[in-house]
């Protein structure tokens, strides 16, 4: 009798330990927003779900930031899994800069503990698109059963890639001036630049569905248009602004 307690008690522990861990190094990407930083790992226990990371510097001077908006979502439910904390990466207004291209970073970030029956996951940093080539850590579709093999960076789809013969005399197409290998590639990616919009799309209207984020960007946009009129903008000008820009171009990581 005694050792069949014995033997229970150990199953049990056994059960709990494995229900308060995940873990998965490597995982797959559906689509990263930045190719400078992959996730490295990606571990759930019963505090936190802990996302590691590592970046590599593009060129001299690049710098790096996190904005403590970031969050996960799961496809289990709508929830936001927000930030606890982070180790090793600068906050926003900070920054991390490196002293020259190749330069690595790591770091972790820490969130509240996402759902154990989760199969993929969102992580959003800020969702929407820049067009002065600043990046987020906006990672889709991020698997939590399979992993990458070593040294690679994403799991590559059909649709990703598709594999051309050269041609035997390189030409240029007579209205766009690209040759006809460029024009088959920018011909081929169309399907994944279309996924990649509409999973940002998604993400953006997710943040701003959370409670009370509509009437906080009305504000801070009113205050913005008095703040540009008390400047010396006429209203049309200061609505001509906000139109154009607004004021939530967000601060993210630079290149």
């Amino acid at each position: 009798m005694r050792k069949f307690f014995a033997l229970a008690t150990l199953l049990l522990l056994i059960t709990g330990f494995t229900s308060f861990a995940q873990s998965i190094e490597n995982p797959s990407v559906g689509v990263p927003e930045d190719w400078n930083c992959r996730i490295t790992k990606i571990e759930t226990d019963k505090q936190f779900t802990t996302v590691s990371f590592e970046y590599t510097a593009r060129s001299d001077s690049s710098w790096v930031q996190l904005n403590k908006e970031i969050f996960i979502q799961t496809d289990v439910d709508n929830e936001h899994y927000n930030y606890i904390k982070s180790d090793n990466i600068a906050m926003v207004p900070a920054k991390h800069t490196f002293a020259k291209a190749g330069d690595k970073l790591a770091f972790k970030i820490y969130f509240k503990k996402i759902p154990a029956t989760a199969k993929t996951i969102d992580i959003i940093e800020r969702p929407g698109y820049r067009s002065d080539g600043i990046k987020f850590f906006n990672y889709y579709n991020v698997s939590l059963t399979q992993s990458l093999p070593a040294g690679s960076t994403r799991k590559v789809k059909v649709t990703d890639v598709v594999l051309l013969p050269p041609p035997p005399v390189e030409r240029q197409d007579a209205v766009s001036g690209l040759s006809q290998q460029e024009t088959d590639m920018q011909n081929a990616m169309g399907p994944v630049y279309g996924n990649m919009a509409k999973a940002m799309l998604n993400a953006r209207l997710d943040y701003y569905k959370q409670p009370g984020k509509i009437a906080e960007i009305a504000k801070l946009t009113h205050q913005y248009f008095q703040a540009l009129v008390k400047e010396g903008f006429a209203q049309d000008q200061a609505l001509k602004i906000i139109i154009t820009g607004g004021i939530l171009s967000p601060v993210g990581n630079g290149q």
